[in-house]
C-alpha cells in the first residue's frame, strides 16, 4: 500500500495547506479518501488522473470535506458529454446515508441539473456493506458534533496483505474510532485540537495519544490541522501519551505502508 497525502488543513486553506484528502493505492487499485477544497489541484499536481481514480470515500458530507466531490463527478460528466468514450473507467462513490441525495441537492442548487438520470457513476452508502475483492474495508461510526448537531460520520479501515491503514475523519474520542484504530498499521488522525482545547467536534492531542497507544497503533500520521494552532508543537503533546512512531502529514507527501 501507498498513501499519498492531498490536503492536511481544513476550511482553513493556504498555498502550503488544502482540504482534507488523500489517494491510497491498493494493488493496482486508487482510492480516493475525502474530497476537500482543492483536491482536483493537488491530483493534478501529483500527476493522478481522474480516469485512475477507481473508487472515492467520503467519511462525512461536512464542506471541508465534499467541495471538490461535485466537481470532481462534473470532471466525469463533461468528458462524458464533450469527449464520448474519452473515459473508460468511473469510479463507485460511498459515503454515508444521504450520499446520493446529497449529490442531487448540489446538483439543483447550482443550477447544473447533471447528476439525476446520468448514472455512470454509483453512489452507494455505508449501510450497503461494501465488500471488494483486493481489500478489506470495514466502516466504523463515530461522534463528531459540531455547531450543535452531530454528522453522519465514518471512521474508515482498509486492509490488505496484513497491512491496515486507518483514516479517522473527524471524530471525538468514542468507541467507533478505538474500535476502527485497533492494532492499525498506520492511523491518519484528526489533529485539530492542542491539549488544553476540549470540545465534542474533535479529539485533542492527549485524547489521540490515549487512543493510539491503547489500540497499539504503529505509525500516527496528524492531519486536519487548524492554523490558530500552528505554533504548538502537537507532536510532542501527543508524545505524552503515545510510544509509536508519529509524522506530522504534510501536503503532497507520499508515504509506504
Amino acid at each position: 500500500m501507498k498513501l499519498h497525502i492531498l490536503g492536511t488543513g481544513t476550511f482553513f486553506a493556504n498555498i502550503n495547506r488544502t482540504a482534507s484528502a488523500y489517494v491510497l493505492e491498493i494493488n493496482d487499485k486508487k482510492i480516493l479518501i475525502d474530497c476537500g477544497p482543492g483536491t482536483l489541484v493537488r491530483l493534478s499536481q501529483l500527476g493522478i488522473k481522474i480516469e485512475d481514480l477507481d473508487y472515492v470515500f467520503i467519511t462525512h458530507l461536512h464542506p471541508d470535506h465534499t467541495s471538490d466531490l461535485f466537481p470532481l463527478f462534473m470532471n466525469y460528466r463533461l468528458s462524458d458529454l464533450t469527449s464520448p468514450g474519452s473515459i473508460t473507467k468511473f469510479p463507485k462513490f460511498f459515503g454515508p446515508i444521504g450520499l446520493d441525495q446529497f449529490m442531487s441537492n448540489y446538483a439543483k442548487n447550482s443550477e447544473l441539473f447533471a447528476y439525476d438520470g446520468w448514472g455512470k457513476i454509483e453512489v452507494l452508502d455505508y449501510s450497503s456493506s461494501p465488500k471488494f475483492d483486493d481489500f478489506v474495508f470495514k466502516s466504523f461510526k463515530v461522534d463528531h458534533f459540531a455547531f450543535e448537531h452531530f454528522a453522519k460520520a465514518y471512521s474508515l479501515r482498509f486492509e490488505s496483505d496484513d497491512k491496515s491503514i486507518v483514516f479517522s475523519g473527524d471524530t471525538a474520542d468514542c468507541h467507533g474510532i478505538r474500535d476502527a484504530s485497533q492494532n492499525a498499521d498506520v492511523f491518519v488522525c484528526d489533529a485539530s485540537f492542542p491539549k488544553d482545547v476540549k470540545l465534542k467536534a474533535h479529539m485533542n492531542t492527549l485524547e489521540i495519544g490515549d487512543v493510539s497507544e491503547s489500540s497499539h497503533v504503529k505509525k500516527l500520521i496528524l492531519v486536519h490541522f487548524y492554523p490558530q494552532y500552528d505554533d504548538i508543537d502537537l507532536v510532542a503533546e501527543v508524545r505524552e501519551k503515545y510510544t509509536g512512531e508519529i509524522i506530522k502529514g504534510q501536503d503532497l507527501s507520499t508515504i509506504e505502508i
